[in-house]
């Protein structure tokens, strides 16, 4: 009679799991996108849109005559223009900034442009008014130190540094830049560059000097 065959113990199958390596590899790159996306984040605006304009221009998804409106190109043209010692440049996380002094756009203690001031203001229209720079939105800031005017005309730096912005943004506009472009900002002295006063309730007449300025900030 023949034997039966003995049963065999049970065993638990086991699935393929070599699939968990590249499961592990996309999870590690997923983990470095998130990381470079993160630190990209607090890069300055103007190298940022410097990669954008060249990631659009080169997939032709901007007109070869905008792709060269970056930020960095517009700061370049503005040293171009050579506006005088009493214009800085620079660029923050919102795009490019200009900042005049005071006595180089206006009469003191007055919205009263200067003719000096026109000039100034006829160029940058100029050059925002390009094809490449027509996209870019524009705010103006006027900002005061911490005296109350000595005009009747202005109450208060709060009227000073609103008529001053809105001056220039009109100025600007009889140059040819559309109005939908811009907003004028009265800051007054409440964001002062430097210190009006010391630790001893002084006053820093060069601080309060610097501290009068009117601010464009050119952002897309």
């Amino acid at each position: 009679m023949a034997r039966k065959k003995q049963a065999e113990a049970p065993h638990e199958e086991h699935a393929d799991e070599t699939w968990l390596i590249p499961y592990s590899d996309l999870l590690t790159l997923l983990l470095a996108l998130f990381i470079v996306l993160f630190a990209s984040s607090s890069l300055d605006k103007a190298k940022m849109e410097q990669i954008t304009s060249a990631f659009s221009a080169a997939f032709s998804s901007l007109p070869s005559d905008q792709a060269k409106g970056t930020v960095l190109n517009f700061l370049e043209e503005v040293k171009e223009l050579q506006l005088g010692e009493n214009v800085g440049l620079g660029s923050d996380p919102r795009g490019a900034v200009m900042e005049i002094a005071d006595i180089a756009i206006f009469e003191d203690e007055s919205a009263q442009i200067i003719p000096e001031g026109h000039n100034i203001l006829k160029k940058l229209s100029g050059l925002l008014n390009s094809a490449k720079y027509r996209r870019y939105r524009v705010i103006i800031e006027g900002h005061t130190d911490d005296r109350k005017p000595n005009n009747t005309l202005y109450p208060s730096n709060w009227e000073l540094s609103s008529m001053r912005a809105g001056a220039v943004v009109r100025d600007m506009i009889e140059n040819g830049l559309a109005a939908s472009r811009f907003m004028a900002v009265g800051m007054a002295d409440i964001a002062p560059k430097l210190p009006n006063r010391n630790s001893y309730g002084e006053v820093i007449p060069g601080n309060r000097k610097q501290n009068n300025r009117l601010i464009i900030r050119v952002e897309i």
